[in-house]
């Protein structure tokens, strides 16, 4: 991308944002996805990116835009992460009124939030122990199966096994269910 579309997109030419973006989301994308592990994350992560990028444009000095770029989308998905464990914490030690107290959400956010996070739990704590600590530490606390096996005293392919063992159970709870 020219410097003159850099410019352009730093004064606050639409088209040629609109370009930057379609240029780059790819890139940033497979960049993104690796660390915070979903498509729905990862996209929700792309915006935040996206939305930095806009604000941050006019004070990039030149050089590798693209290694500028994924610096950005890197950080932004590693403080994705961090927030995403920060919250499985408060999960797993408040009570529900607490979760969210002073929260920028609106109502239907938090209600919806809360409903999924709760069934989530609901759905971990039904678990075996074994599965449950395994399923809860790499859901909600975002572990490397490295960090659940030394944590369990076990191999990593006992927790892949775990994962997979939970895993099946739940979907076999939700078919059932339907």
């Amino acid at each position: 991308m020219s410097p003159e579309w850099i410019r352009k997109a730093a004064d606050g030419d639409e088209e040629a944002f609109r370009q930057l973006v379609e240029r780059y989301q790819g890139y940033l994308m497979a960049t993104i996805l690796p660390i915070v592990r979903t498509p729905v994350e990862a996209q929700d992560v792309l915006q935040e990116t996206f939305c930095q990028v806009h604000r941050s444009l006019s004070g990039y000095r030149g050089g590798n835009l693209k290694f500028w770029l994924a610096r950005i989308a890197t950080r932004k998905a590693i403080d994705w992460c961090r927030k995403r464990e920060r919250l499985g914490k408060e999960v797993l030690h408040c009570s529900p009124g607490e979760l969210h107290a002073g929260s920028t959400l609106s109502a239907e956010e938090e209600y919806l939030g809360a409903t999924e996070r709760g069934r989530l739990i609901s759905s971990l704590q039904s678990l075996p122990s074994p599965y449950r600590a395994t399923m809860a530490g790499y859901l909600l606390e975002g572990k490397s199966y490295r960090q659940l096996a030394d944590e369990a005293g076990v191999s990593v392919k006992a927790v892949e096994s775990r994962l997979y063992r939970a895993r099946r159970i739940l979907k076999n709870r939700y078919e059932e269910g339907l």
